[in-house]
């Protein structure tokens, strides 16, 4: 079959996506997406990783990658890869507005298992797959809410997260003595390194920006600014709270977190329209394109090298640079001759959003009027 129209031009810095796996809208690839997961899942390592010292590298290193960082960035563009995930799937003639929440609802069961099971593997790693699957149960039934609702519930979501927190850290080892029932989902909600309500703001966050045209020019700057200014005003409240570990100063670190996630997801959408640039951070995307291998492999390397040799430091830069290094090189060469990573594309078969093998027709609706 021929078309007669031609095609039509690509936004600079953007190109067609040819193969699965990337972060895409209407067709086109999201490169700063893909290379700001990368550096979230990356920073993750320097967490699990990278031993506290007082050399200056260190310093800067723990301070750029490390703490809430990361894995705020890897919240908001998971809130932004879910809702162009569900505007990709409304664009396909043969998905409904129920086999799409039933498609991100097996997702979601699938990485709650997933992660479970990754946390009997004696990594050492605080595991986050199970709690963001936990959060795809959660959006289900707000895949189609009003960006109002959406925006007013990160608002709740953030400081009643904070508030369940800070008071879990005194009632929690009541409920929860040596094999309570529940340990488990106290960790997931209140006490554990991923609390469900605060993640719940973040990828609320993302999913509304993902609403917006993401591909322009000018969005990309409004997000840029609005993301600077708030992370700025949010550490000067952190600053003038009495102790970093009060309700205000933590409802501002996870604040500030997030805008800055935002600034640097837009910042790396506007670098990424030089080709040049987007060569150079190819290896980064390609991480940030197959996420759920690389993360799934660092835990189960990380959990072998325990079982060869329990006595080791966990802690240790030769670790973190060679889980890095390979990553980035592995990532590279899979995405260049295999495609899209193994665990992604068993996940797509699972859930049922792999392609079909024969076309099928694509909705004429704009990725807008679908969200």
């Amino acid at each position: 079959m021929t078309t007669s129209h031609r095609t039509p031009p690509v936004t600079a810095g953007y190109h067609r996506d040819m193969t699965a796996g990337g972060t895409t809208t209407a067709g086109i690839r999201l490169t700063g997406l893909d290379v700001a997961r990368g550096i979230a899942v990356l920073g993750m390592f320097v967490a699990h990783t990278w031993p506290a010292s007082d050399s200056a590298f260190s310093e800067l290193l723990t301070t750029v990658a490390g703490g809430e960082r990361p894995r705020t960035l890897f919240a908001v563009v998971g809130g932004i890869s879910l809702a162009l995930f569900v505007q990709s799937l409304g664009r396909r003639a043969d998905f409904d507005t129920r086999r799409i929440r039933q498609t991100v609802a097996v997702r979601g069961v699938a990485l709650v298992a997933l992660g479970l099971f990754l946390q009997t593997m004696y990594s050492g790693v605080s595991v986050v797959l199970d709690t963001w699957g936990l959060l795809f149960l959660v959006f289900v039934p707000l895949l189609k809410a009003p960006t109002r609702w959406l925006v007013g519930g990160a608002l709740i979501a953030l400081p009643v997260g904070v508030a369940l927190q800070l008071a879990s850290a005194r009632w929690t080892p009541r409920l929860t003595p040596q094999g309570s029932l529940f340990t488990q989902p106290l960790d997931w909600f209140v006490s554990g390194s991923y609390p469900l309500l605060i993640w719940v703001a973040f990828l609320a966050v993302g999913f509304v920006l993902a609403r917006l045209d993401i591909t322009r020019r000018q969005t990309q700057l409004w997000m840029l600014g609005g993301g600077l200014a708030i992370a700025v005003l949010a550490n000067l409240l952190q600053w003038f709270a009495l102790s970093p570990e009060t309700f205000a100063g933590e409802v501002a670190l996870h604040a500030s977190a997030a805008a800055v996630a935002v600034a640097v997801v837009s910042a790396l959408s506007l670098v990424t329209t030089s080709r040049a640039v987007s060569i150079i951070l190819y290896p980064l995307a390609a991480v940030g394109m197959m996420p759920l291998t690389i993360y799934t492999g660092h835990v189960l390397a990380l959990a072998l090298r325990y079982w060869i040799d329990p006595a080791q430091p966990r802690m240790s830069e030769t670790l973190w640079v060679v889980l890095t290094i390979t990553s980035l090189v592995l990532a590279t060469l899979w995405r260049r001759f295999l495609g899209q990573g193994p665990l992604e594309r068993v996940l797509r078969t699972v859930d049922g959003s792999a392609p079909p093998t024969r076309p099928v027709q694509t909705s004429r609706r704009t990725s807008r009027a679908r969200a």
